[in-house]
């Protein structure tokens, strides 16, 4: 009983956990993490300890420094895996307003 009582509370945080956070309207800068991989991140202004890891960023926005607002689906990176980045699914991006 203990075992099924167990795999189900795991099953439930497992579905908790690989939900995707909205983020929309979000201020950040483009930063470039490996260019010849074409690994460009996008640090949001309201948390400067995170990186996104766009799933397809647009060419024109592969600029080192450059103001964006943007907006996506961050999902979650599994505990035993590295990654530079939280993965993002961008849903729109534009430069920001000087």
């Amino acid at each position: 009983m203990k075992k099924v009582l167990m795999f189900v509370v795991l099953a439930a945080w497992c579905a908790v956990a690989a939900q995707e956070r909205e983020i929309a309207d979000a201020a950040g800068t483009i930063d470039e993490v490996n260019a010849a991989n074409g690994w460009y991140a996008i640090v949001p202004d309201a948390d400067r300890g995170t990186r996104y890891a766009p799933d397809r960023l647009p060419d024109e926005f592969r600029k080192d420094g450059l103001r964006v607002v943007f907006s996506g689906r961050a999902g979650d990176i599994d505990p035993n895996v590295r990654h530079w980045g939280t993965p993002l699914t961008l849903t729109a991006i534009r430069a920001a307003r000087p």
